[in-house]
């Protein structure tokens, strides 16, 4: 029996699985998919579930729910490290041999330039993560009404790029609720946004990072653009602007900008960047054809010298085809084309529930409320992509019903 080992459960990795267990269905194939949860959660949706607009089960969805019993085991294990040369993988309860190795472990946030980030700063890249922000929201609001403090509640978040600012819509929608529930003026509150850039939304033109920027203005966000974050502390972060050092006090700050691959990358023998590997067209590994490599861990050549940045319609794109690969592979066929990334036409980035900004086919710009709904929108999507109408039912019918 042929054993194919994957690592990882987000949009690559749950969507080779999907793909694969149904191309080898009449193979003498196993997959073993290796989770530290035994659900996936959309990343893209967790700014929702940072001030508490989502709860858990409506970012998520139990894995055995979508997978075959008959073909995929799921192992609710964390993996500790990769021997390619053995062909094993140790996880905290053992280890596990492979025939083919599909390694699609994520981001983390990179903490290694800005002292005091990992202690300090919370984050949104995980659904764990997203709620120790939204409990450490609510221990902020709490703890600042009991001390009767006359300073501002300063919420800082580090990046103005698209998680950042989906957060920031997010907090400027919900945010004054919070503080109703909690007895706290939201006119003493202090929301803050330090980016290094010259404008929010880099991944966008300046007009819609404009359009972004005035309307989250609009609604009380300040921004120090050009700044660049030094060090966090406890209740202070520095940060350094046109050569300048100062520094903001805050009662809570978030991470939204710098992530890496996985520690784990560049902690085996792979040659990697940041915990990111440069694959082959194919997208294995130079110098182990058994051994691909998908999702946010990829490093992928966009054909202009600069790799892709990772998201979500990319990842999904080499989920399905290495899926592909590896099922030509076992079946002793050809893989007759490189991997190449198609975007499908549209990038939107909300600005709270109610207004957007994106780019659809053909590079027409959209704002809004219209763009608001194209977001929406684009949550199914994804789904759809991920697994077809199978896994969008069961996420939004059997599952959410």
């Amino acid at each position: 029996m042929t054993e194919v080992l994957v690592l990882g459960a987000g949009y690559a990795g749950l969507t080779a699985v999907l793909k694969l267990q149904k191309l080898v269905k009449d193979q003498d194939v196993h997959i073993t998919l290796i989770n530290k949860h035994n659900y996936h959660y959309q990343t893209t949706w967790l700014h929702r579930n940072a001030v508490g607009v989502y709860k858990d089960k409506q970012s998520m969805i139990p894995i055995e729910s979508v997978i075959d019993p008959n073909r995929v085991t799921l192992k609710k294990e964390t993996v500790e490290m990769l021997d390619v040369e053995n062909q094993v993988v140790t996880t905290d309860t053992g280890e596990h041999s492979y025939d083919y190795l599909i390694i699609a472990l994520g981001s983390e946030m990179d903490t290694k330039d800005i002292p005091g980030l990992s202690e300090h700063a919370q984050s949104i890249v995980t659904l764990a993560k997203a709620n120790r922000l939204y409990n450490r929201l609510l221990t902020v609001l709490s703890d600042y009404k009991k001390t009767k403090q006359t300073q501002p509640l300063s919420i800082v978040i580090g990046g103005g790029g698209f998680t950042g600012v989906e957060l920031l819509g997010e907090l400027t929608e919900h945010l004054s609720q919070l503080c109703i529930e909690y007895g706290v003026d939201y006119e003493k509150v202090r929301l803050l946004a330090v980016e290094s850039e010259a404008t929010v939304l880099p991944e966008f033109d300046l007009e819609l990072g404009e359009y972004a920027m005035q309307k989250l203005e609009g609604e009380g966000v300040e921004f120090k653009l050009n700044t660049r974050v030094k060090a966090v502390e406890r209740h202070q972060i520095k940060v350094e602007h046109a050569g300048l050092v100062s520094t903001i006090p805050t009662d809570m700050f978030v991470w939204t900008a710098g992530v890496k691959g996985s520690h784990l990358i560049d902690k085996s023998i792979l040659d990697s960047v940041n915990g990111r590997v440069e694959v082959n067209e194919d997208l294995t590994v130079p110098g182990y054809e058994n051994v691909f490599v998908i999702g946010d861990v990829a490093l992928v050549n966009n054909g202009h010298g600069n790799p892709y940045l990772p998201n979500a319609d990319i990842a999904i794109q080499k989920g399905k085809y290495c899926a592909k690969n590896v099922s030509a592979r076992i079946k002793g066929q050809p893989v007759n084309h490189a991997f190449r990334f198609k975007p499908y036409g549209s990038q939107i980035a909300s600005l709270g529930p109610k207004d957007a900004i994106g780019v659809l086919g053909k590079g027409k710009k959209i704002v809004g409320w219209l763009a608001s709904r194209f977001k929406r929108t684009t949550d199914h999507i994804i789904l759809l992509q991920m697994g077809g109408m199978d896994l969008w039912w069961k996420f939004h019918v059997e599952y959410h019903d």
